[in-house]
């Protein structure tokens, strides 16, 4: 029975990681490489919304993996980009 905690454990912050790296690349990409022109398109996909990171999304499992997030963060930024722009 410990095994099968502990290799969910292990699943569970190998998942939060790839969510967090597809977060910050896709986002970098979007605030950075356009200019932040695509956010309001992109921003919804990952799971960012004008009532914040939805639950159960790419954005919340990196969100879970990283904690307390540092304001600056290409997570808090986007989720800023999504408060303000109208996304559903």
């Amino acid at each position: 029975m410990w095994c099968f905690f502990n290799n969910f454990d292990s699943t569970s912050k190998k998942m939060g990681l790839l969510a967090a790296v597809a977060v910050n690349i896709v986002g970098g990409a979007i605030i950075y490489g356009t200019g932040g022109l695509l956010t309001p398109i992109v921003a919804p996909v990952l799971g960012f919304g004008s009532a914040g990171i939805a639950a159960g999304s790419t954005a919340a499992a990196a969100q879970a993996y990283y904690g307390n997030l540092v304001a600056g963060s290409i997570i808090s930024q986007l989720t800023a980009a999504a408060m303000v722009a109208p996304t559903p």
